[in-house]
């Protein structure tokens, strides 16, 4: 039996080679960004019938990603790859019936895909389905409409536990069963434990969707915050608990509370990397979230340390990504500054602004090149040709690649017109730079190039006296 199922399995996911190399195409183009595209060559497997096409379209529309950004079409394809069996489609249809994403919330119908999705071996849908246990068919806001109703479940009334602190252990741990019967035994919702968190803080810092649902339908305190100033839904967005701040949402959570670090909600899912968490957000938030929070902007968190698809969806929905802080850098010069060389290529297809410099004189180019972050260089060579441009100590960005010994980038920056004998306020040209550094390649490169040997530093010294000072005795020898 196992074995036959097994078979099944592996035939329907067979897939052609046309058909798989379509799909390979389509993650490139999620990678590169190009969401459209790959909407667009999705969607044509998925309408052939194609399960896992139609559970990455589906995927695609839930993160609100590509043209079309639709809670109903994502719904349809999840649904769609789900009746085809695909154990990941089921999961994730459960949750939209759970959370109420393209379609109205339905705990007896996610019960029943969490089950089919267990029945293939899903670990999440097993704990969903304990989570769910108790929750009576229908929508959760009708299981908690009245708190007068009678015990059911396995456990008897008498070992219901007498504590006050009992609701946040529940809360904690997801037993939605026992805190759906201290809900309606008149359990004090407002009750804190030693950091100042209640029930729904507890419930949503552990991504306990179910008991978010039941707290929230019981009409505990949405926005009631803890020690550290911090509400539910930025704990759930801290953790990444996407389906969670969901439901906060929707029950009217604060999107613009902060904590006592001035971090809202959607800075700590972008400091977290939570991609997913942060497009919920910025959906139900709006234009007001662009402010700058703790000195940055989201999208300047985001193009800090964050992969490219984060950004993109942040651009998507019209952040705006060509503001500065107060020392004047922007997303780009953050991306520059870490060498998060997928993001500064985001950014640039986006059209932000590359020439724009911080406080201290230094443009993204010039930031990515002072931190040797070659691809990010090459990324913005490709667009900024203005390489004279000087840091405040005159380093231009020949300079700065001469320091790194980075030949393709010198190369590069030859080709754009770099001035050969450009000098910082110490006097050093990019040959005396690179002859201190001990890079022969470099050298080399700006001799044949017509790099001029004899110029001297402020303290008279010739690239070739700096090279044997430096201990490079072959390469004070070139110079000579």
């Amino acid at each position: 039996m196992a074995r036959a199922r097994s078979l099944l399995l592996v035939m329907m996911y067979l897939i052609t080679p046309a058909a798989a190399a379509e799909q390979g195409a389509a993650d490139a183009a999620v990678r590169g960004g190009n969401f459209d595209q790959a909407v667009t060559l999705l969607e044509r497997a998925a309408t052939a019938g194609d399960p896992d096409a139609q559970y990455k379209l589906a995927s695609l529309y839930r993160s609100r990603r590509g043209e079309a950004q639709d809670e109903a079409l994502a719904f349809r394809w999840m649904k769609a790859a789900a009746g085809k069996g695909h154990p990941k489609a089921q999961l994730n249809l459960a949750k939209m019936y759970l959370t109420g994403r393209g379609a109205p919330r339905d705990v007896a119908v996610a019960r029943s895909w969490l089950q089919k999705a267990n029945a293939q071996g899903v670990d999440e849908a097993l704990q969903l389905l304990s989570e769910t246990a108790n929750i009576p068919g229908g929508t959760l806001a009708a299981a908690s409409a009245s708190k007068t109703a009678p015990p059911t479940g396995n456990v008897p009334p008498a070992k219901l536990p007498t504590e006050p602190a009992a609701v946040l252990e529940a809360a904690s741990r997801g037993q939605v069963e026992l805190l759906q019967r201290l809900i309606a035994a008149g359990a004090d919702l407002t009750i804190r434990d030693e950091d100042g968190n209640t029930a729904l803080a507890r419930a949503a810092l552990a991504g306990r969707t179910a008991a978010v649902l039941a707290l929230t339908a019981a009409k505990a305190t949405v926005d009631g915050v803890n020690a550290s100033g911090e509400t539910p839904l930025i704990l759930a967005a801290g953790k990444g608990h996407t389906d969670a701040a969901a439901v906060l949402l929707d029950a009217g959570a604060n999107v613009m509370a902060a904590g006592k670090d001035d971090a809202t909600a959607l800075v700590r899912a972008l400091k977290g990397c939570h991609a997913a968490t942060a497009r919920r957000i910025i959906e139900q938030g709006g234009p007001q979230l662009t402010r700058l929070t703790a000195g940055a902007s989201p999208i300047m968190i985001a193009a800090a340390q964050c992969p490219s698809d984060t950004v993109n969806a942040l651009v998507a929905k019209g952040v705006p990504f060509n503001a500065a802080d107060a020392n004047g850098r922007t997303a780009l010069w953050y991306a520059a500054d870490r060498g998060n060389a997928p993001v500064v290529s985001a950014l640039l297809f986006a059209k932000a602004d590359f020439r724009v410099a911080d406080t201290e004189g230094r443009t993204p180019l010039l930031r990515a090149l002072e931190n040797r972050h070659g691809d990010a260089a090459r990324a913005l060579i490709s667009v900024d040709r203005d390489v004279e441009r000087a840091t405040g100590t005159g380093n231009t960005a020949l300079i700065l690649a001469a320091a790194a010994g980075d030949a393709t980038l010198v190369k590069s920056l030859l080709e754009a017109g770099a001035k050969l004998d450009a000098r910082n306020t110490l006097g050093f040209t990019p040959l005396m730079i690179a002859a201190r550094d001990g890079h022969a390649e470099v050298v080399s490169m700006l001799l044949k190039a017509g790099a001029d040997f004899k110029l001297r530093n402020k303290k008279r010294e010739t690239a070739s006296e700096i090279a044997l000072a430096a201990g490079y005795s072959a390469i004070a020898e070139m110079l000579r």
